[in-house]
């Protein structure tokens, strides 16, 4: 089943057709989700609050259309392709479906977040680098770190670029700090490389008193099986904009799938288009770090440290390593140093 809903800058209305004539030159945009829709608290809500930022400052008329079986994907993208000049879409499992709808609507631009579409002029997609990510969450579970000995559950799709930058995290506290502090990585044979449950369970049992879970298959049976370690701490990868530490949640790496997608538009809207494979960090505004003292577990003092390590990417005065080959010869900064 599919739901049309089309906004005029900050209106919303409700229609089935396309859009009129006069709209038309304002760039339409469909949004078309994953068959999670909206809601999801992730990358179909952060979509959507991309598309409605085009809405506001380029008065671009704006719809979506909620997939209820991934069967329609095809068809919704090429629905939505009829209806607009640029159509955006989220997640892996639609990468296969873009590419299809693209090839056969060659006039329409198409934005894809989250999945690797190479190769046609009228796409361009967009991913986040998986090691900034993953240094971002060394670098706080090496400050909270009680037992010394801190894991990473990731999908097998990104386990070396992530793991390779949580161990740069970790590397860059323990040397700046004089804290011995052990980077754990799960090992499993191939068939349960992408089993969160399992790789999870792995890592608690190796006295792991921090978990970063990244984004991708293995999250959710991951997130579940430490939902009950009391005395654990995780920092999860989320495209949830507004996630914020509380409880177990230690800190918070945000994948702004909003500002890919605005980024996106933004080039078709300028006339700007550059089709391709993109990989936005820190630096571009597209990854993000919530921690705070506040929220229990890290302390001003470690607060000032993620902050200028965050400065660092900024800058660009750190290039963090996201293979093993580049971890070895990587020098960590010293970032008590630049705290202070």
């Amino acid at each position: 089943m599919r739901i049309w809903a089309v906004a005029f800058a900050a209106t919303l209305a409700f229609a089935a057709a396309a859009f009129p004539i006069a709209e038309e030159q304002k760039l339409p945009v469909v949004f078309v989700t994953d068959t999670v829709g909206l809601g999801d608290k992730a990358a179909n809500d952060a979509a959507w609050e991309g598309v409605k930022r085009a809405a506001n400052e380029f008065s671009s008329p704006i719809a979506i259309i909620q997939s209820k079986d991934a069967g329609e994907y095809v068809t919704n993208l090429t629905d939505a392709a009829k209806r607009a000049r640029v159509v955006v879409s989220t997640g892996a499992r639609m990468t296969d479906a873009v590419r299809t709808a693209a090839r056969a609507n060659t006039s329409t631009f198409f934005v894809h977040v989250v999945g690797e579409i190479d190769g046609l002029p009228n796409v361009v997609s967009y991913n986040f680098r998986d090691e900034e990510v993953g240094f971002l969450a060394g670098v706080v579970a090496a400050l909270y770190t009680r037992t010394g000995a801190v894991g990473e559950v990731a999908p097998s799709n990104s386990a070396a670029a992530c793991g390779s930058g949580f161990s740069a995290g970790v590397t860059a506290v323990s040397s700046s700090m004089g804290k011995r502090v052990a980077p754990v990585f799960p090992t499993a044979p191939k068939e349960e490389a992408d089993d969160g449950r399992i790789l999870a369970g792995r890592i608690v049992s190796r006295g792991c008193d921090v978990v970063f879970v990244a984004v991708g298959g293995t999250a959710a049976d991951a997130r579940n099986a430490l939902e009950d370690k009391t005395s654990l701490k995780v920092i999860p990868e989320t495209a949830e904009r507004n996630a914020s530490p509380a409880g177990q949640v230690l800190a918070a790496v945000i994948d702004r799938v909003d500002v890919a997608v605005f980024e996106g538009i933004k080039m078709a809207v300028d006339v700007a288009w550059e089709g391709g494979y993109k990989v936005l960090g820190y630096r571009d505004g597209a990854i993000e770090l919530s921690a705070s003292a506040e929220s229990g577990g890290l302390t001003e003092g470690d607060i000032a440290i993620i902050d200028r390590a965050k400065d660092l990417l900024g800058r660009a005065e750190i290039t963090v390593p996201s293979r093993q080959a580049d971890l070895d010869k990587w020098s960590p900064p010293d970032l008590v140093k630049r705290a202070e």
